[in-house]
């Protein structure tokens, strides 16, 4: 199946600035495991200019092409549709914000199934080691970088209720698009399940009394909680929420001493409390420590950084949210926030091989999305402590938090 025909490479060249194409080609990067909810290609256009040949090397974004069941599983799920409507008409009409304020890659070309972004690899940027927790100069970027991604919301909002003469909000023309599809949730209960099956063999609390059927009992309770809080907050003034932020969607590049984050992949959009993004970024890339030491001062730069980036555009933040109802909502978001990262940290922290043995085998993809992953990740965890180490710290918190916090209060480092 040709991706991109003649007509679209020709378009792409020349919103890139050259009208002359000598050749083009798509290629496969070399590490697949890249793209867990889609393909991710390179694609690399031979253009002329002058007499000078140029290569414009840029990025493709796809449904997956040989995994049938991933890419009938991402249609039933709406991912794709999501983004296409985020990147083809929502974010059209967010500010184009370049240089140390930018917050996503360009989108140069868009159809249904297929993206074409400026590939800014080739320009310094790259994952965190998915592996590891971020250290605190690069979530001081993913957070600026979010913080500006949610402005837009506000921004947006405010700028068409002053044309429209009233209140207006994103959900009113997107509420389609916005929301968790129904058919999510087999993911989402076969994760949580992986969560109860994994604490009762390595939990340090596994010896307490009635420990298994306090797990079966409240850790459902604490994932229909989250699931509530995804949706649009009667309490706090929502934004458009990427609610995905592990190491795998935020890219950064070296600027000195500090860092530059983008932010890719909107395919699992939300319209709710903007903490929620927060809370969640940073339950998926900090250690528990970390959580301690960094919390409040990430609530902060998030504070200032939206509050200046509104100011841009004369709107005051207190008008949206002052600061101790951002700290408020911060912490209702907590239970969201730890919760979907005990979904996603068991399976961003395998090694890249392990993740190819069960994302890129059908079968074994199919049965981790939506019949059971706690076997995988007890398995990895007997064979590899760093693996162990780290899902047990983020899973036996929800323990203290929620199950026992009278107990283990003492032993909790815990601000927020």
């Amino acid at each position: 199946m040709e991706l991109l025909n003649k007509e679209e490479i020709l378009s792409i060249a020349k919103i890139c600035g050259f009208n002359n194409v000598i050749s083009w080609c798509i290629e496969e990067f070399p590490n697949k495991v890249i793209g867990y909810l889609g393909d991710h290609l390179k694609l690399v256009i031979q253009v002329e200019s002058k007499g000078i040949r140029t290569n414009l090397n840029l990025f493709i974004k796809c449904m997956p092409r040989l995994d049938k069941w991933k890419a009938q599983y991402l249609k039933e799920l709406n991912f794709f549709k999501k983004e296409y409507v985020m990147l083809s008409k929502l974010f059209k009409d967010f500010r184009s914000i370049e240089a140390s304020r930018k917050w996503r890659p360009k989108l140069l070309f868009i159809k249904e199934d297929i993206f074409v972004f400026e590939n800014i690899t080739t320009i310094g940027y790259s994952m965190p080691d998915h592996k590891e927790t971020m250290p605190l100069e690069m979530l001081r970027a993913a957070v600026k970088s979010l913080a500006r991604f949610h402005a837009e919301s506000y921004i947006y909002e405010e700028n068409k209720s002053k044309e429209l003469g009233r209140p207006y909000r994103i959900w009113e023309d997107y509420s389609e698009y916005l929301q968790e599809p129904e058919q999510g949730m087999a993911w989402r209960n076969t994760g949580r399940n992986g969560v109860i099956d994994f604490l009762k063999v390595f939990s340090r609390f596994k010896a307490e009394s009635n420990f298994s059927r306090h797990l079966d009992f409240i850790i459902p309770m604490l994932y229909d909680g989250a699931l509530a809080l995804m949706k649009p907050s009667s309490e706090y003034r929502n934004v458009v929420a990427h609610r995905d932020l592990w190491t795998n969607n935020i890219l950064l590049k070296k600027c000195e001493d500090s860092y530059h984050a983008v932010l890719v992949d909107f395919q699992t959009v939300l319209y709710c409390s903007p903490m929620l993004d927060l809370s969640s970024l940073i339950f998926f890339n900090t250690t528990r420590s970390d959580r301690y030491n960094y919390t409040d001062e990430l609530i902060d730069l998030y504070y200032d950084t939206i509050s200046e980036e509104l100011l841009i555009k004369d709107i005051q933040i207190n008008e949206i949210m002052d600061k101790d109802t951002l700290i408020k909502a911060y912490n209702d978001s907590i239970m969201f926030g730890i919760t979907q990262a005990a979904l996603i940290v068991p399976i961003v922290s395998m090694t890249e091989e392990k993740r190819k043995q069960i994302f890129y085998d059908p079968e074994n993809c199919k049965k981790a999305n939506v019949v059971s992953r706690g076997e995988y990740f007890i398995e990895i965890a007997k064979e590899d402590a760093s693996y162990r180490k780290r899902v047990l710290e983020l899973f036996d918190e929800i323990i203290e938090r929620y199950i026992y916090p009278h107990e283990s209060s003492q032993h909790r480092p815990d601000k927020h």
